[in-house]
């Protein structure tokens, strides 16, 4: 198995001077592939917003939705497995970023917690787009995507690394671009390219921020830089770039906190697994009626017994959503600490916000460009497999047909 598992620096370096010594590639290679980029708590308005000359590029030279609508919670791990498995979170397992599960006694899923991500236990209903392709015999790559780093169905990507919040957005490109310089059976078929310093800037300075409109212009370079090498080693005829982000952000104003322990005073056993605009919490006994009689009382903080979630919600009971869900008011979120801990920039509100809306585009050769209506992030998997599947060559309406 191919991996740049801690090593990709010697791996890159080696792999620059082969594609220096050999030059480009001599003819374009017009295999179906798709580089699935994800650009973490990318608003879908930020477009319009903020300079990006490589983002709008692709979205007058393709298709862009008006809107990728996240699965609730509109969570990180959420949605990307949500975007890579077409399943929504009741399905896939991984409900939010922080979960209890009964069935795994003494391990709490947290994204900083790298036993716990890469424990397999928790991705068992999992069916990331990766796992079919490699079951194929086909080659695929993860520059970080949420579930990469564990076995699913005893299946992980044929390259991939532990993820590492330091690396650049040129090293990510570059690393990327090195496994593409193999011989064209090596080369993945499907790639994934993950940023995070939109969703991070967003959080710490708010949406709008000086602070975002930077990470954005940062992120649109890497971008041309990944175009630039594709068209370099002859690889943008079979190359299809799918951009999305894995939800929105809001403003949050530091006075606009629901104390959490205020709101199940007199419930001793009630705890809160999940704090922010989406909260949780398990009973442990308590009466359901009782507790959310309680918790009626604060009126910008909407409740339900995990059975009962409203449909607009999309989210079904699992044994780790907590026995009780709420969502704040638009701006609002729930928390547990008294002297504040100031979030400017938040999500995890029901998708039905605009706030929440993330970018779906769609760019190659072959692509009718146009306007999309808002879609689901659920529908982003049968996109992708129809354009792996697609060959220009033999099918004429390939890829018009790949919404």
């Amino acid at each position: 198995m191919d991996r740049a598992v801690m090593r990709w620096p010697m791996f890159l370096a080696a792999a620059a001077l082969a594609f220096a010594a050999k030059g480009a590639w001599s003819a374009e290679d017009a295999t179906p592939r798709v580089v699935l980029v994800s650009i973490d708590g990318y608003r879908a308005d930020y477009l319009d917003q903020h300079p990006s000359p490589t983002l709008r590029r692709l979205a007058a030279e393709g298709r862009r939705a008006q809107a990728l609508i996240p699965a609730f919670p509109s969570a990180t791990f959420t949605n990307h497995l949500s975007i890579i498995t077409g399943q929504p979170p009741h399905r896939h397992g991984i409900v939010n970023n922080t979960m209890h599960d009964p069935a795994i006694p003494g391990q709490v899923f947290r994204l900083r917690d790298r036993e716990a991500i890469t424990n397999p236990a928790w991705w068992t209903t999992a069916d990331p787009l990766w796992v079919s392709l490699e079951k194929r015999g086909l080659p695929t790559a993860t520059v970080f995507w949420p579930g990469s780093e564990v076995k699913i169905q005893g299946v992980q990507p044929r390259d991939w690394l532990p993820y590492d919040g330091d690396l650049g957005h040129t090293q990510r490109v570059d690393l990327l671009l090195s496994w593409f310089d193999r011989p064209a059976h090596r080369r993945p078929r499907l790639a994934t390219l993950y940023f995070s310093a939109v969703d991070s800037a967003g959080h710490s300075t708010g949406p709008g921020s000086d602070a975002v409109d930077r990470a954005i212009q940062d992120v649109d370079a890497a971008l041309a830089r990944l175009l630039d090498g594709l068209e370099s080693r002859g690889l943008l005829a079979g190359t299809r770039l799918v951009v999305v982000s894995d939800h929105g952000m809001a403003p949050v104003p530091w006075n606009q906190q629901i104390y959490a322990p205020e709101l199940i005073e007199g419930f001793p056993a009630v705890r809160w697994e999940w704090f922010g605009p989406a909260s949780g919490l398990r009973l442990h006994g308590e009466d359901r009626g009782a507790v959310l009689q309680r918790l009626a009382r604060e009126p910008k903080l909407q409740c339900h017994g995990k059975t009962q979630l409203p449909e607009a919600w999309g989210l079904e009971a699992h044994s780790r959503v907590p026995d009780i869900v709420c969502v704040a008011s638009m701006g609002w979120s729930v928390t547990d600490r008294r002297l504040g801990f100031p979030i400017p920039g938040q999500h995890g509100y029901p998708g039905t916000h605009p706030e929440m809306h993330g970018i779906f585009l769609l760019w190659g050769r072959g692509i009718a460009p146009g306007p999309q209506p808002a879609r689901s992030a659920l529908s982003v998997r049968s996109t992708l497999e129809c354009l792996l599947n697609g060959d220009s060559r033999a099918d004429p309406d390939f890829p018009h047909r790949c919404h």
